[in-house]
């Protein structure tokens, strides 16, 4: 790091957006602190900014007020996401602690809660098979590989990772079903050219070719999908819970059948949620929530619900074991988490190409507790 690249430091906002000030500042190395004192000397920044800019990164969540928490969540996410994939050179043992997780004991709190939360550590173990692909035939295709794309856009051939796959009958076969476990993700393309990201733990139902009058997709799970338009065609996402019209649009569909918490986000277009209790059409930064015994729309940052397709996982408010719990799918790992740890409120930004021993030091830095990890799974404690 060379000590000119902060000439235009000069506010502590500039500092409070600078991946390695925060990084340095929250596990600092005899090395940092000689870097730093290095910067006060020759350059423009002045002590009392930086002095300001640590004490708002160190300062304890007990002695912020709301509104000033999420001041500095906001002031640190608004450029550090946009550049992340910039700073590979910071990505070592400190790297789970990575942006705004890195503040965490800033942001991060405890929020009394009476309501029993179960151990997490009674969910089932993780399925760590294939990816699958189940042909309208019933042939079974095992998927190699954490990651893939397959491709059904080419009327001429199947791919896998732009590879044709020799699979027979499966340009005639009807209806197609892409199970992906947890632990992994796949990128799907349909006939018509929609695009949709799978995440871990889903199940998708889809056919070779769609019919003249409607495109329909079954979806277990969640997924993020660029929706081609098509006004002659809608297109139709069916759940458990609800069914999702769209003409043409981005949007991200979180719908597992064993979790009672259900959205859909909009990012582009226009949609319409039907369910057995209504319909709701959402505009653009809008999702529609339900839990099983109420539903609602609200506004929202997308970017909340959308960042998992690119590899990061951004949170606000969350209770530790909902951000656990999709640790769990995307890592494909069980972990343990005792309820009192598990009702914790928090909010952050974790980089999912971390393993998950790196992202998990960082949450229990961040939390003040212990992790360690037991055979096949992992464990969080005081």
């Amino acid at each position: 790091m060379n000590v000119n690249n902060y000439n235009n430091h000069t506010t502590e906002a500039d500092l409070l957006r600078d991946d390695f000030f925060i990084r340095s500042m929250l596990a600092p190395t005899e090395e940092t602190e000689r870097f730093w004192q290095q910067v006060l000397l020759v350059n423009n920044l002045s002590e009392e900014v930086f002095e300001g800019a640590k004490q708002k990164l160190l300062q304890p969540a007990h002695s912020m007020n709301q509104h000033a928490k999420d001041a500095l969540f906001s002031q640190i996410t608004e450029s550090t996401h946009t550049r992340v994939r910039k700073i590979s050179y910071y990505r070592y043992a400190a790297a789970a602690i990575l942006l705004v997780l890195g503040i965490s004991f800033a942001l991060f709190r405890y929020q009394s809660n009476e309501v029993p939360v179960k151990e997490l550590a009674e969910k089932s173990q993780a399925d760590t098979s294939g990816i699958l692909l189940v042909t309208g035939d019933g042939e079974t295709v095992n998927i190699e590989g954490k990651e893939a794309v397959l491709d059904f856009s080419n009327a001429n051939a199947v791919t896998v990772n732009k590879k044709k796959l020799e699979v027979a009958r499966i340009s005639q076969a009807v209806q197609h079903e892409v199970r992906v476990p947890v632990g992994k993700r796949i990128s799907l393309i349909l006939s018509d050219g929609t695009k949709m990201w799978v995440n871990a733990g889903s199940i998708v139902k889809f056919p070779s070719h769609f019919d003249k009058k409607q495109r329909e997709v079954s979806v277990d799970g969640e997924v993020y999908a660029d929706v081609v338009k098509n006004p002659k065609k809608p297109f139709v996402f069916h759940t458990k819970e609800f069914n999702v019209q769209v003409l043409g649009t981005s949007l991200n569909i979180h719908a597992y059948s064993d979790d009672p918490n259900q959205q859909v986000t909009l990012v582009e277009g226009k949609v319409k949620v039907k369910s057995s209790q209504g319909e709701h059409f959402l505009k653009p930064d809008e999702s529609y929530f339900a839990d099983g015994k109420t539903e609602e729309v609200r506004e929202v940052d997308v970017t909340f619900f959308t960042s998992w397709k690119d590899g990061f996982y951004r949170f606000k408010d969350q209770q530790l074991k909902d951000v656990i719990q999709n640790l769990e799918r995307y890592y494909g790992t069980d972990i343990e988490c005792s309820p009192k740890i598990a009702k914790m409120t928090c909010s952050g930004y974790l980089d999912l190409k971390d393993d998950i021993n790196m992202v998990l030091r960082g949450v229990a830095f961040s939390m003040d507790i212990k992790f360690k990890k037991e055979e096949s799974s992992y464990k969080l404690y005081q």
